[in-house]
């Protein structure tokens, strides 16, 4: 079920009036299911140096551009309709809230419509 929310990340460059490279962040939010990895592709994924964490599965590959980051906060579900089904309190004082996790995309594997997006966490720079 696509319940949650991921921010893709597109990253612009641009030269400023100094000649200074700027980069600018774009966020698009897209619906996913979260997966884990699997055992099998964990161990052949590190064989080769890549450490994956975490799989992320959208509905439609068209929703995919050629991102090479994304932020998805584990407690952000998309909201329910129906009332009271809230999983945690939306208030700031919770500390699951508001823990974004910013991860880069090491593969995506297209399956029909549906996309995986295997990442990594990466490296926060706040």
């Amino acid at each position: 079920m696509y319940n949650s929310i991921i921010k893709l990340i597109k990253e612009v460059r641009t030269v400023d009036s100094y000649g200074d490279m700027k980069v600018t962040e774009i966020e698009r939010p897209v619906f996913a299911e979260v997966k884990s990895i699997g055992q099998s592709e964990f161990y052949q994924a590190a064989a080769v140096g890549l450490k994956p964490e975490i799989k992320f599965v959208i509905a439609d590959f068209l929703d995919y551009q050629g991102e090479t980051k994304l932020k998805y906060e584990p407690f952000n579900l998309a909201p329910s309709l129906v009332p009271g089904d809230n999983v945690l309190p939306d208030d700031d004082l919770n500390p699951a809230r508001n823990k974004e996790i910013t991860y880069d995309i090491i593969r995506t594997y297209r399956t029909g419509l549906t996309l995986e997006i295997v990442c990594n966490k990466g490296v926060d720079k706040s």
